[in-house]
């Protein structure tokens, strides 16, 4: 509904509401008292205009959002994020993990199971199977997060859903593909050509966001 609208709601409620002055009234005060009427008409009419279109709005706001949930790209998305997102998560138990199993701690607090100081100055020391596990998380914050936010705006642009399919499902085996090679390890290049795979369906989905934007 555009500003004509209102105003013809505005005229419609003033031209219900409003009555007759008494005669008797001198002329300035009827004049008055008619301006008066005509303000008080105006914004309540406004207002009831304006409010209703507000909830046209809103409704329709709600509508489109609903829509876009129950889209099939979006409740894919929605599953394969989640699985990067916990596969990146439980990195952090695997690398407390592997601090326990080799008794290698960052912090003096960390060392209270050993009996002597010697010992809690052997465990605070820098294990090389630790630190690739750190590094693996470290690499899953660098491209996961990018991938939920591009993602997520990818799937706002309608692709189809075999095409968002195998860009998510791409980049979920070369995430579990990355850790397995970096965590066993494998030879390179598997870690590489895993990590360049996941890089490249993000960055497809980029092209798609950049592409169909209006700039």
């Amino acid at each position: 509904m555009n500003h004509q609208a209102i105003n013809s709601c505005s005229l419609g409620f003033w031209n219900h509401g409003t009555t007759k002055t008494p005669d008797a009234e001198p002329e300035a005060r009827r004049a008055e008292l008619e301006l008066r009427r005509d303000q008080t008409y105006q914004r309540s009419s406004d207002q009831l205009c304006y409010l209703l279109l507000g909830r046209d709005s809103n409704r329709t706001a709600m509508a489109e959002l609903t829509h876009m949930i129950d889209n099939d790209v979006f409740l894919a998305f929605s599953t394969y994020a989640t699985i990067v997102v916990l596969k990146m998560m439980l990195m952090s138990p695997m690398t407390a993990y592997f601090r326990f199993t080799r008794k290698c701690f960052a912090n003096m607090e960390d060392t209270g199971m050993a009996k002597t100081p010697e010992d809690k100055k052997r465990m605070l020391r820098v294990d090389p199977d630790v630190e690739r596990v750190r590094r693996c998380h470290q690499n899953d914050l660098e491209n996961i997060i990018p991938f939920v936010v591009i993602g997520l705006l990818y799937t706002l642009t309608g692709p189809d859903l075999s095409t968002a399919l195998l860009h998510f499902r791409v980049f979920v085996v070369s995430r579990l593909f990355h850790t397995v090679a970096y965590v066993l390890p494998l030879p390179q290049p598997s870690r590489g050509i895993a990590w360049m795979v996941g890089m490249g369906a993000t960055f497809s989905m980029a092209y798609r966001v950049l592409s169909t934007t209006h700039l």
